[in-house]
This record gives structure tokens, sequence and C-alpha cells, in this order.
């Protein structure tokens, strides 16, 4: 993993030294770079013998001749955003008569904004505090050092304890190792259970938010769904929809939280990071920002102002710790343009995690040893934690961290065009027009001006930077091809089990599959979830690779060369059945990490899967190229629209994106 981010680094300054000229297109790509490609120069370019160039006489709109009022720098869109306003897929959501459409005008108004107030208005209230668990003071007598007595929780009974860590630490802690098992379980735990829990205490606070997880864990995947729509379970089990499980121990948890929650401490961020957790696994996508947020800031500090010795076994936590927060800031920041900390300024001063007690393994393994820890202790479970390899999946995710944030930059968020005002500045004055002069015209108004919406100008187009997309495909498989062992695949058996142990054969049945049936699989240390998460990133890094060719292929046909139609065609093969979209992951979305980052993500591909039939050049690629097949778009669709139809519930954005999908796949009234 070092070796890949020590890779990426060096690729900086060839992507400096390319030929770029600030420009954008409506996808975010950057138009105004020119290469040798014919694709490239509508001076040259050899055009495609099947597609067809408009009729003669006929011309594209000029900026110039957009009214004045218009000629101004647009709210800033996030990547995926940006798709709904593309001129092709606006004009196809008018002509079809989607009356959420309409909403299309604020969104070109107000920016990724928009997006923020619908959440905000689907969770106007915080989660319900009157659940909590019954308690009795413990240490009698006055009260030392200001604080008051320790209490104990008659019904969280050691049975529970073990099975709430364990589970926590086999799910949540596999995906983002923040916590050392050992030590949490051998002196936080073993001191709570002889000193009770305290107000003024962060492992107490600690200790309730992974029970809490835990508990999530448990009933996330076993219990009964919240809600079934037309015989489909959700993929929200356990709890209700307006109380999660695990509610009682996070309101505890909740409630000495503000002892501590100033401190600039590392059990502050493991607190944090921990509460952000629980806010996601119940879908309040703003409360887990404002949760990272405070562990971000908090961590900043730690590492900034405190001494660290990074080869030790807290400053190797620290490390963890940061590039936790460096990971979840980079999704909300890319996809939901909210503010980013400066967290990620500090990567080159944080060391990558070394995970001692891994490494340690590994010797004792080499040398015939077992570990002390096995017997006489909590966390019986340590040795097998380690055989779940979720060191590798830690640092492979870092390390396609780097290359998705620079496909983002590089090809999608040109700096001049994409220019954005900070989140919380309203819009642009001139777009603060009164109710009676919206209407009809703001429709007219749109429908002329979303290609100058993302800064371009159709005669400015240059097509994809190729020389950019090309490098970047051969580093992102070269990601793939560096990945340990345990975690690598191939685009052919993306399905199956990752081959986790070279001595024993994998199971005959794939891993993911469109529908496991009703009965709910839990696999070991999360296999499914982890596995999931850093196959899909990847295809979800090669269709942002390949993206704006689909965007020329819906604006540009004209200009398609056959490697253009090839390079479109593998943008919508790379979005087919992302296994984080399929069982078991879909069955336990409560155990899906940054679950906000792909609802955003699915509802443009679901706009682009919708065109491959509706508009005829894409759907001419479609069916000449025979890189994609039909019946696999058609599995896509019915994946992603069962994830929105699901999502919705809990999500403010998802929400309103059905408004659009339903009637756009025509499909039938929800039966609950």
């Amino acid at each position: 993993m070092v070796h890949i981010l020590d890779a990426l680094t060096r690729l900086e300054n060839k992507f400096d030294n390319l030929s770029m000229v600030t420009g954008s297109s409506p996808d975010g790509s950057t138009p105004a770079v020119r290469t040798t490609s014919a694709a490239s120069s509508s001076m040259s370019a050899i055009r495609s013998p099947q597609m067809k160039s408009p009729p003669q006489g006929e011309s594209r709109p000029q900026t110039q001749d957009y009214p004045s009022h218009l000629q101004q720098p647009y709210q800033h869109l996030t990547v995926p955003h940006k798709i709904m306003l593309w001129p092709s897929i606006y004009i196809h959501l008018l002509n079809s008569g989607i009356s959420s459409a309409s909403d299309l005008q604020y969104i070109l108004q107000e920016g990724t904004h928009w997006f923020i107030r619908r959440e905000m208005a689907k969770h106007p209230e915080p989660l319900p505090s009157n659940i909590g668990l019954p308690c009795f003071a413990i240490n009698a007598g006055p009260p030392e050092h200001g604080r008051a007595a320790n209490v104990a929780f008659p019904t969280l009974t050691i049975q529970q304890i073990q099975e709430f860590s364990d589970a926590y630490f086999n799910t949540f802690n596999v995906l983002h190792p923040i916590l050392n098992r050992e030590t949490f379980m051998n002196f936080i735990v073993a001191r709570l259970l002889r000193e009770g829990y305290g107000d003024g205490d962060a492992g107490s606070v600690l200790a309730l938010m992974v029970f809490a997880l835990g508990k999530v864990a448990v009933e996330g995947v076993l219990h009964r769904p919240v809600s079934v729509i037309n015989g489909q379970p959700s993929g929200f089990r356990g709890g209700t929809i307006n109380e999660p499980p695990g509610l009682e121990l996070f309101n505890e948890a909740r409630r000495r939280h503000g002892f501590v929650m100033t401190q600039c401490t590392l059990e502050n961020v493991q607190i944090n990071l921990l509460q952000a957790t629980y806010y996601e696994a119940t879908a309040r996508h703003l409360d887990f920002w404002r949760s990272t947020v405070a562990a971000s800031m908090a961590c900043q500090v730690l590492v900034r102002c405190q001494p660290i010795d990074w080869s030790s076994t807290e400053g190797d936590l620290i490390k963890r710790a940061y590039w936790t927060c460096v990971l979840s800031e980079d999704l909300y920041h890319l996809d939901l343009d909210l503010p980013q900390t400066g967290i990620h300024t500090m990567e080159d001063e944080v060391p990558l995690p070394y995970f001692h007690e891994a490494q340690e393994h590994q010797q004792e393994q080499q040398s015939g040893r077992n570990s002390m820890s096995d017997t006489g202790h909590f966390g019986s479970n340590t040795n097998e934690e380690r055989n779940s390899h979720f060191q590798y999946h830690f640092l492979a995710m870092i390390a396609l961290r780097r290359l998705i944030a620079r496909i983002h930059n590089v090809i999608h968020e040109c700096e001049r065009a994409m220019q954005s005002e900070p989140l919380w500045r309203g819009a642009n004055s001139s777009f603060q027009e009164s109710g009676s002069s919206k209407g009809t015209q703001a429709h007219q108004d749109l429908a002329a001006t979303t290609a100058q919406a993302a800064g371009e100008s159709f005669d400015d187009y240059g097509g994809p930077p190729v020389a950019v997309i090309r490098e970047m495909v051969r580093q992102l498989d070269s990601w793939r091809a560096l990945l340990p062992r345990p975690l690598q695949w191939s685009d052919n058996d993306k399905f199956e089990f990752p081959a986790t142990d070279p001595m024993t054969r994998r199971p005959n049945e794939p891993l993911f599959s469109i529908d496991q049936g009703p009965i709910p699989i839990g696999h070991r240390y999360n296999l499914d979830v982890v596995t999931a998460q850093l196959r899909t990133r990847f295809y979800y890094a090669r269709f942002m690779m390949y993206r704006p060719f689909v965007y020329k292929a819906l604006h540009f046909p004209e200009l398609m060369t056959p490697d253009d139609c090839n390079c479109c065609a593998l943008a919508v093969k790379s979005v087919c059945l992302w296994p984080l979209a399929m069982a078991p992951p879909k069955n336990k979305k409560r155990l899906v990490p940054h679950m906000f980052a792909w609802t955003q993500s699915f509802m443009g591909i679901l706009l682009i899967l919708r065109m491959t039939t509706a508009n005829e050049c894409l759907s001419r690629i479609i069916d000449e190229t025979n890189v994609v097949g039909r019946k696999e778009i058609e599995s896509t669709m019915e994946i992603m629209l069962d994830w929105m139809r699901d999502v919705k519930q809990l999500d403010g954005i998802a929400e309103w994106a059905w408004g659009i999908l339903e009637p756009l796949y025509n499909l039938q009234p929800e039966v609950q």
C-alpha cells in the first residue's frame, strides 16, 4: 500500500505538465484540453460513420446570446448532481412531463445547497432522547474532583457487553479500525465494570458508543426490517425508522459526551467518529457530517500541538483516526459540497498506520508462538480479527482515495469554471427574482443555460482530456494489480469471494447476487460489506474517468470516434451491478459506510441508464460496441431503483429523487 501511495504522488508532476487550459463542460470535464486525438478538435474530428451530423443550418446555442442577467458564475454543483442538468437529460425530463423537473431551476440557482435543505427538512428534530438505561449510583459518599457519582446499568449485562463489543469489532471497526480490541476490552471495559460509568470520563462515553454500534451491528443484520414495500423487505433492519437499534445506549453516551466534547484528545476524536458512524447508520447525514467535522478539528489540534511518537501504539491509533477523518471528509465534500476542515492538508505530515497488532500476529505466526491475549482476557477473538485483513482494506482505501481525489480535481473540477461560494452564503443575488417573474420563463431560461451553468460555451468544446484519462486508467489498473492477494479480484470474478486463505478453496456460490432470499446473511468480519466497498469504489473511480465520454455522446454525437464510443460503453459497463447495491449488503444498509455517497451516485447513474434507451446515439453505442449487454443494464436499473425506493424512507435527497425516478421509469405505485 505504501508503494501505491508513493506512485500516485509521483504522478502529480505528470498531471501538472499536461497541457490543460481552464474551462469546464457541464460534466465538469476540461473541454479546452487539446490532444492529438481526433476527438479533441472539432476542426479535424474524424466522425464515426454511424453518427449523424446536425442538419445543415442548425446551430448550437451561443453563450453571447444569453440574457445578460444569466451570464454570471453559477452556483456550484457536485459531480454527481451535475448529471441532472446535462442539457439532453434536462430536456428529456421536461418532455416526459415529470412535475418534479420544475425543481431543476432552483437547483441551478442555488447549487448543491438546495439538496442540503432537502436533507434538513427530512430530519428537523434530533433523535429521541426519552429512551435510556436504568441506573444506580455505585460509589456513595461526596463527589471526588467535582464529578458526580459513577453509575452502573443493571440491564446491561456482561454477556451483552461481550456480544456488542464483538459485533462492533467484527463489523464497523473492520471498516474503520480506530480502536484496538485488546486495549478496549482489557483496560476500558474492565475498569468500567469495576468503577462504573462517570460523567467526565471519556472511557465511559467511548464504551457506550461502541455498545450502541454493536447493537446496530447485531440487529441491523438479523432483526425485522423497518418496512416491507411491494413485498420487498427494507434493508434497514432493527428498531424503527425514528428509533434505531441501540438508541438507549447511544443516548447514555450523548448525555455524557458534553463533559468531554471540547477536549482535543485521541479519545475525543474516536468518540466523535463513533458518533458519526451511528448517525450514518440511521441515515442522518448532516449529523454525521457535524460529528466528523468535530473529529477532524480535534484531530488537527492533536497532531499539530501534541508531541507524538508515531512508532508507539497510541501514535498508530492517531494515524488511524486521522486517515478515517480524511476518508469521510473527502466523500461528503465531493458528493454534498459540504465545507472541508483542512485536515487533508496534513496528509504529508501523518504517516500511514502500521497496525502493530497485525504485524505482531504475523511475527508470532512465523515463529510458531501464540498470543498471550488469547486466554484469560476479554477479547478472545483478537487473533480471529487479525485474519480479517482489515489493515489491508484500510490502506487500500487510502490509496484509492488519493486517486479518486485526483480524478475529481483534474477531470471534473477545473478551478476557474468551478469556483463556488462557501456553503454558508446564499445564492447569487441576481438570481433572487420575485415569484411573478418565474414559472414558464424560468423553465425557458434553465433550458437555455444548463450548458452555461457549468461554465461552457458549446463552440469551445474540445472533448474529454484524453491524455489525462488514459494515464489515470493505467494508474487505477495498477492500484488493483498491486493489492495484496487477499483483496485481489478481476472483472470476471467481481461477485466471487476473495481468496483470503490460499490454503482453502473459495465457496462455489458467489458472494454477491441480485437476490439471496429472505433469510438474512451475516458474514464473519463484515466480509461482504468490506469487499463490496472496496470493489465498488474501484468501479466508481473507473466510471468517473470515462463519464465525460457519455456527456460527449449525448451532446456531440457527430464528434464521436470509435475510440470515444468504446470509452462511452466502458463508462456504462463500469456502473453495472455494483456489489454494494446487491445482496447481502443491500439487506444490511445500517452497516454500509457513507451511505449518502452511494445514494447521490445512484441517482445520476439511473438517469444515464435511462438515456441508453431514450437517446439514439447512446443506444446505438450500447448495441454496437458489445461492451455491455442490455440485460446487465436492466438488472442494474432494478437493484439501484430498489435501493432508492428503500432509502427514501430516511433520506431527504433520495425522497426528492424518487419523485423523478418513479415516473421516469413508469414504476407501479407502492404497496406496503
